[in-house]
């Protein structure tokens, strides 16, 4: 008979210590937010310009250095680049400019340096381009 109140006794601490301790994680970890509205995505480039920025990427090579659908150096994908980062970071990244001249190699930053002599409108059809390519590549 002392043997069964002995259980139920260790039964009764030990989900009590179970409790306490549930109850000092719900305590000391923050609650997540409630769910905000999903925010809208952002507006697809125009066609003319996401092909533009298509034809500019053959043009000026940028294979030799860079992938898309497994075209090109595997090295460096640009496949889902565009859910990765907004317009203005695609920017900094091809310019070499801002946080991406300090998370590029010195010899990166060098062969990005002649981009920053592009138009306007080839930089923004690029960036459109960049931005379009929104799912990861299935090639291995």
């Amino acid at each position: 008979m002392r043997e069964f109140w002995v259980r139920i006794v260790a039964a009764i601490a030990g989900t009590g210590v179970v409790l306490l301790a549930l109850a000092f994680a719900w305590l000391q970890n923050p609650h997540p937010p409630a769910a905000a509205p999903a925010a809208a995505p952002p507006a697809a480039p125009a066609a003319a310009l996401v092909e533009a920025g298509r034809a500019f990427y053959a043009a000026e090579g940028c294979a030799m250095c860079h992938a898309i659908a497994g075209e090109g150096n595997p090295r460096f994908p640009l496949d889902g680049v565009g859910a990765r980062r907004d317009a203005a970071e695609l920017r900094d990244w091809i310019l070499a400019t801002g946080t991406a001249a300090e998370a590029l190699s010195a010899r990166a930053v060098r062969m990005k340096q002649g981009y920053r002599a592009l138009g306007e409108a080839e930089l923004e059809a690029l960036v459109a381009y960049m931005q379009s390519l929104t799912t990861p590549s299935l090639a291995p």
